[in-house]
């Protein structure tokens, strides 16, 4: 696996429905390959069009990127996620005008001590949320999915940065650190800058383990989402300063309070 690899999604291949899926609605593989450790995949669900998840292996978490879809009884709109354990399944449909689905996996479960056997879902007015993660920075937060569930351990949280002029080299310099963990980064608006390229939503950024780099927002902003199949380390600054991930949350949102899908 390279250690960043950038995937535009315009550049990301159709493809067929992933190990434990099935449905009719159009697949893009955005990260994916036999080197990725953690894979993400986009389905396109018209009105109607259908998306099983599961029972699988290794737990899935979806996030509703654009429009809504009905699951498990439930309507999520864009901004939305939910968890699919391993070992149960899910049923899921485009709402009206239809909804992009991202599906985020690691490739082999890495902890199967976990019991599974859930489904989580998490409509977008229930996420935890911030608009100021401390510090004055106006850079906004919310909690998805915390690494803390007794059944899983998948991690998701999304940040909201303003709009931003490119940084000097001092700037960019403060900013480089690293993760205990693989991740995946998706751009869900605005732009990202990554040295000096600026690259649209829909950009995934594929970051292995112990990697050092940098990131900033565009001069429009950018919301991005972050995955990460397992329990978050430490951030480690390339400076030689460290905080705890998990407790740099803990400290800012409550935990996320899931759903229970509907009776059928």
């Amino acid at each position: 696996m390279a250690k960043v690899s950038v995937v535009q999604f315009d550049k990301a291949r159709p493809a067929a429905m992933p190990p434990g899926f099935a449905g009719d609605a159009p697949v893009r593989a955005i990260v994916s390959g036999p080197g990725q450790p953690l894979l993400l995949h986009h389905h396109a669900l018209d009105e109607g069009a259908s998306l099983s998840i599961g029972p699988r292996a290794v737990d899935c978490l979806g996030y509703v990127w654009s429009g809504e879809v009905m699951a498990g009884g439930r309507r999520l709109p864009a901004g939305s996620s939910l968890i699919v354990e391993h070992g149960v399944s899910l049923d899921i449909s485009g709402a009206a005008g239809g909804a992009e689905l991202l599906t985020f996996t690691a490739r082999d479960a890495a902890d199967q001590s976990l019991p599974g056997g859930q489904v989580h879902l998490l409509p977008a007015d229930c996420v935890p949320k911030s608009a100021d993660m401390g510090g004055g920075s106006n850079v906004g937060g919310g909690m998805h999915a915390d690494s803390a569930c007794p059944t899983c351990a998948l991690w998701l949280h999304e940040n909201h940065f303003p709009a931003m002029a490119a940084l000097s080299p001092e700037e960019q310099a403060r900013g480089v650190h690293s993760h205990s963990e693989d991740e995946i980064i998706f751009v869900t608006s605005g732009r990202i800058r990554l040295g000096n390229r600026l690259f649209d939503a829909g950009t995934a950024v594929a970051i292995a383990a112990d990697t050092l780099y940098s990131l900033s927002a565009g001069p429009e902003g950018m919301s991005f989402i972050n995955f990460r199949a397992g329990t978050p380390g430490d951030i480690r600054f390339a400076s030689g300063m460290a905080i705890s991930e998990t407790g740099y949350w803990k400290e800012r949102l409550p935990r996320p309070g899931y759903l229970a899908p509907l009776a059928a």
